[in-house]
C-alpha cells in the first residue's frame, strides 16, 4: 500500500465529510463523536482506519482494534476497510465484537491467570443447564422451586462475584465449579465472566497490559451509549492514560441497552477519564425530510438539543411518508400493511429493502401478517434465527463455495474462496507447487460439490463434505471464535436445519434456497434491538401499544429511544400500527395510554397521516 501524506489525504470513494466528520478523522487525540442516525458511524470509522493506514500514523506493524456490539456491524467496518487498503488491512485492522475481544485476551493468556481461576481450556459458553446445575449443587433454590432457566439471578451473582475469588460470597462458591467442571459437566463460562476474567488477567500482568497497547496504536468503540460497566471498565483499564489513541462514536438517543447494564452517563465518564474531545455530527444521510423532521420533533422529549439537524441534498424538501394505521383487531391491521407493502414493491421496492418491526417478541405480532403477505406471494420471516447465522464466517464460506458450485462465473467471490481456504491450510504463496496443488483441490473440491447437488444429495452431506477438506482442527485455529466448545459444530447444526427449509420454500432450487436462506426474497420481522445499525426504504412499526411498552413508567427514557431507534431506521417510509384487540397476547384488549405522548407526537398538524380501519 501506498504511504500518502496526511496533508494530501483525501477521503475514499470520493466521498465528501462534513467538517466535523473530517476532524474527527484526522484528530489524533482521544475523541468522542456524538452522531445521530444515518449520521454514517461506520463510514467515518472505515474512513479513520483508511486514513491512519494510508498516511502510516499507525505505523506498522502496529494495528487498529474496532469493538463493535454486533457480529454483522463488526463485519461490515471490516470489509469497508479491506475494500480500500487490501491486505495491509487483513494484517493490521482487527475489527471484532466485545466477546470477541475478551475471548481472544482470555484464551491467548490463559496461563497468565492463577491456577484457581483459570478455566478449563474447552470450556463451553453460556450453557445454560450446566449453570442452572451449578446453582443447585450448591442449594440454591430459587422461587421455592429449582429453576431451570439461566436468569438474571445468576446473571447478577456471577458478574458481580469479585476476583480473586472470596469465599464469603455465593458466586465464589459457584465459580470454581464453572471454571473446571463438574459431575461430568464440561467447564462454562458466560460472557460476563470471560469479562471479568479477561480484565484481571490486564490488572494483574503489566506486561500483557503494555503488549496491548503497543500492539493497538488506535482504538475504535462504536455504539459507546451501549458500553456496559464491565465492558468500559476493561477499557479504561486496558488503555487510560497509555499512548494508544481512543476513538468513541455513539448517540445518547439510540441509548436502548440500560436493562442489559449500559451506563446511563458513560459519555461524561469517557470524556473525564480519557480527556478526550467531542464532535457533533449534524448531518443525516439516510432519512426523507419529513422524517427527520419527525427525528428532531423527539429531541425535546429525549432531552437532546440537536435541532440543526440536517438531511442530506439527495433529497426534495418534501420527500417522506409517515403512516399511522389504527385498526380494530390484527386481521384488518395485516390487511392494511400487506396491501401497502404489495404497492411498495409494484413500485420497486425490494422485498428485504422494507422491515417490520416489534417492540418485542416478534412471534405474537406478527403472524396475521406474514399470512396476508402470502397471500400476495410475498415471504416474511422472523430474522432472530437467521440473522446471526448469515454473518457467522463458517456459513459465509459454505455458502459461497456452494453457490460458486452452481455457477462458477463468480470471479471474484471464487478468488475470495481460494484466498480464504488458503490462509486456512497456511499455505505460502512462494510454494508454487503446494500452492498450485491446494488450489486445484479448491477447483475440484467445487466439482465435487456440483456433482453432489446434480445426484440430489443434502445440504447436510454437502456440509459435511466442505467440513471434512477443510478439517475442523484447521477450521478452529483460523477462526478463533470456534476454538473452544461445541459452538463451530452447533452453529453447522443450525445452519443445515434452517437451510433445509429455505431449500424445500424454493422447490430444490439451489441458488434460490441460497438467495431465500441470506434473506434477500423476504421482508425481514425483527425486535427494535436487532434493527440497531440497520437502514431499510420502509420501516412498519407494528404494535405502538401499552402492552408493548408495558414498563414505560418505569424506564421512559430507553422506551423513548426505542421509538426513536425504530423511526430512524426508516430512508423514505415510515408506518406506526395500533390494534384494539391483539389474539396473541395475554390482555386481548388493547391501550394507549402509557404512550400517548408518542400519539400526540403523531397527530402534531403536518406529521402523519392517519387511517382508521374499522369493521363496519
Amino acid at each position: 500500500m501506498k504511504i500518502i501524506d496526511k496533508e494530501n489525504w483525501q477521503p475514499s470513494d470520493n466521498i465528501i465529510l462534513e467538517e466535523s466528520a473530517f476532524q474527527s478523522v484526522t484528530s489524533q487525540n482521544n475523541i468522542l463523536v456524538i452522531a445521530g442516525p444515518g449520521a454514517g458511524k461506520t463510514e467515518l470509522l472505515a474512513q479513520k482506519a483508511t486514513y491512519l493506514l494510508q498516511t502510516n500514523l499507525c505505523k506498522n506493524p502496529r494495528k487498529i482494534l474496532a469493538i463493535s456490539f454486533k457480529t454483522d456491524a463488526a463485519q461490515n467496518l471490516k470489509e469497508r476497510v479491506e475494500r480500500r487498503c487490501g491486505q495491509d488491512a487483513k494484517l493490521r485492522f482487527s475489527s471484532m465484537t466485545y466477546d470477541a475481544f475478551f475471548k481472544r485476551i482470555l484464551d491467548h493468556f490463559l496461563y497468565a491467570l492463577p491456577e484457581e481461576l483459570r478455566p478449563k481450556a474447552d470450556y463451553l459458553i453460556n450453557d445454560l443447564d450446566i449453570i442452572d446445575q451449578a446453582f443447585i449443587k450448591q442449594g440454591y433454590i430459587l422461587n421455592g422451586t429449582i429453576s431451570s432457566k439461566f436468569n438474571k439471578y445468576y446473571d447478577k451473582t456471577l458478574k458481580e462475584t469479585s476476583l480473586p475469588l472470596n469465599p464469603d460470597e455465593i458466586g465464589s462458591r459457584i465459580w470454581p465449579l464453572l471454571l473446571k467442571g463438574f459431575d461430568n459437566h464440561k467447564a462454562t463460562l458466560t460472557f460476563k465472566m470471560i469479562n471479568k476474567l479477561a480484565d484481571y488477567i490486564i490488572l494483574t500482568n503489566a506486561q500483557i497490559k503494555l503488549a496491548i497497547q503497543t500492539t493497538y496504536s488506535h482504538v475504535f468503540l462504536d455504539e459507546f451509549q451501549d458500553t456496559t460497566g464491565l465492558q468500559y471498565k476493561f477499557i479504561k483499564d486496558c488503555f487510560v492514560n497509555s499512548n494508544s489513541t481512543i476513538t468513541a462514536v455513539g448517540d445518547n438517543k439510540q441509548r436502548i441497552m440500560l436493562w442489559a447494564g449500559a451506563m446511563k452517563n458513560v459519555f461524561d465518564i469517557y470524556n473525564d477519564e480519557f480527556k478526550s474531545e467531542q464532535k457533533i455530527l449534524l448531518m443525516n444521510h439516510r432519512s426523507a425530510p419529513k422524517l427527520v423532521e419527525l427525528q428532531r420533533n423527539m429531541y425535546k422529549s429525549l432531552q437532546e438539543d440537536n435541532s440543526d439537524i440536517k438531511y442530506s441534498e439527495k433529497w426534495n424538501p418534501s420527500d417522506g411518508e409517515i403512516n399511522l394505521y389504527i385498526s380494530d383487531n390484527e386481521e384488518l391491521e395485516a390487511n392494511a400493511i400487506a396491501n401497502n407493502i404489495e404497492e411498495k414493491i409494484c413500485n420497486g421496492t425490494k422485498p428485504n429493502d422494507i422491515c417490520i418491526l416489534c417492540k418485542q417478541c416478534p412471534g405474537n405480532y406478527s403472524p396475521a401478517i406474514i399470512k396476508a403477505l402470502k397471500k400476495k406471494n410475498i415471504r416474511a420471516r422472523i430474522e432472530i434465527e437467521y440473522q446471526n447465522l448469515i454473518k457467522e464466517p463458517i456459513i459465509e464460506l459454505v455458502l459461497d463455495i456452494i453457490s460458486c458450485a452452481i455457477n462458477i462465473k463468480q470471479a471474484q467471490k471464487w478468488e475470495m474462496i481460494k484466498e480464504t481456504v488458503i490462509d486456512i491450510f497456511s499455505i505460502d504463496s512462494g510454494n508454487n507447487s503446494t500452492y498450485e496443488e491446494l488450489q486445484q483441490q479448491i477447483f475440484d473440491l467445487k466439482n465435487t460439490i456440483k456433482n453432489m447437488m446434480d445426484q440430489n444429495l443434502n445440504i447436510s452431506e454437502i456440509t459435511n463434505t466442505i467440513k471434512s477438506f477443510l478439517d475442523t482442527n484447521r477450521i478452529k485455529a483460523y477462526f478463533p471464535v470456534y476454538s473452544q466448545g461445541n459452538y463451530f459444530d452447533s452453529t453447522l447444526d443450525d445452519f443445515i436445519k434452517f437451510f433445509e427449509i429455505e431449500f424445500e420454500e424454493a422447490n430444490n432450487d439451489w441458488q434460490k434456497a441460497i438467495d431465500n436462506f441470506c434473506g434477500l426474497n423476504s421482508i425481514p420481522i425483527m425486535t427494535i434491538h436487532k434493527s440497531k445499525g440497520l437502514e431499510y426504504s420502509a420501516v412498519y412499526f407494528v404494535g405502538l401499544e401499552d402492552s408493548a411498552f408495558w414498563n414505560f413508567k418505569n424506564q421512559p427514557e430507553e422506551d423513548r429511544c426505542a421509538f426513536f431507534v425504530a423511526l430512524s431506521r426508516a430512508k423514505e417510509s415510515v408506518t406506526f400500527t395500533f390494534s384494539n384487540n391483539r389474539s396473541g397476547l395475554k390482555y386481548t384488549e388493547q391501550k394507549r395510554e402509557l404512550v400517548n405522548e408518542f400519539y400526540e407526537l403523531l397527530q402534531e398538524p403536518g406529521i402523519a397521516t392517519i387511517e382508521y380501519f374499522n369493521t363496519h
